[in-house]
């Protein structure tokens, strides 16, 4: 999914009313959390964010079928700037559920870096 298909989807399903860039921050949220608590245990890298000046079609980094992180994490800033708290809760559930899917996945699927496996024990 890249960044203008995850807005595009945000906007089809919850028509709101705040900016591109401000979808991006969020998309930068979601990625910058799933490189550090996910990704850096196996290959470290360096996630330097999105902003007005990054192509909208940058892939994001989570793969399918757990793409529907970035339209749970857009929706439950959606509720929450909107003071709609019931619905954040929701929509946060759902981030969180999506979020521990794909890290379950991924570290049941890639070895971790020597140093990690220590960290982690």
């Amino acid at each position: 999914m890249t960044l203008d298909e995850a807005i595009s989807l945000c906007d089809q399903g919850k028509p709101n009313q705040y900016s591109r860039e401000e979808k991006l921050r969020w998309l930068s949220d979601v990625d910058g959390q799933i490189q550090r608590e996910i990704l850096d245990y196996v290959e470290p890298g360096e996630f330097a964010g999105y902003d007005g000046d990054t192509p909208g079609d940058t892939v994001l980094l989570a793969p399918a079928p757990y793409e529907g992180v970035y339209e749970a994490y857009l929706s439950a800033q959606i509720d929450l700037h909107n003071g709609e708290f019931t619905r954040y809760q929701n929509s946060a559930q759902l981030y969180n559920s999506v979020f521990a899917a794909f890290a379950g996945w991924y570290r049941r699927e890639h070895m971790p870096l020597q140093e990690n496996l220590i960290s982690l024990g």
